[in-house]
């Protein structure tokens, strides 16, 4: 009885995190086309880009990579779920959308010297760790050609 009310309370929980990350996504997706079309349909007569200049881009894309990583969010919820267990792939992945995004906003140029190797290092190890985790499906799908 108390393993079944806990169960239930888990999916209870688990829908209601997905219903908030939905809506939290349709947000953003509104946000990401507001954006751009503010970006495209306004002119800026001192920037050598055509139609976007950078920091328009500067807004925009760290909208599009919140849409990824609370996409990935959702997928390791149903996968939990299902399952009972957290994909580690998942994890990694959603770890290095979220650097990427850290470093398309972050201006190198004006950070510290261990800020840039404190990013480095963790690009590192979240690539290392997603290969050595993809590994094993990569060679048994090279295996099998």
């Amino acid at each position: 009885m108390k393993g079944s009310l806990i169960k239930k309370f888990e999916v209870v929980v688990f829908y209601l995190l997905t219903a908030v990350v939905a809506l939290y996504i349709a947000i953003e997706v509104v946000e990401l086309f507001y954006q751009f079309g503010k970006a495209i349909l306004t002119p800026q007569e001192n920037s050598p880009r055509l139609l976007v200049t950078k920091e328009q881009t500067a807004m925009v894309l760290p909208v599009f990579f919140n849409i990824l990583i609370a996409i990935e969010l959702i997928d390791t919820f149903n996968v939990y779920i299902e399952e009972h267990s957290i994909k580690v792939q998942s994890i990694l992945l959603i770890g290095l959308i979220a650097v990427g995004r850290k470093l398309l906003v972050l201006d190198i140029g004006h950070s510290d010297g261990i800020t840039n190797i404190g990013l480095a290092s963790i690009i590192i190890a979240l690539s290392v760790g997603y290969y050595l985790v993809k590994r094993p499906e990569i060679m048994t799908k090279s295996s099998k050609k």
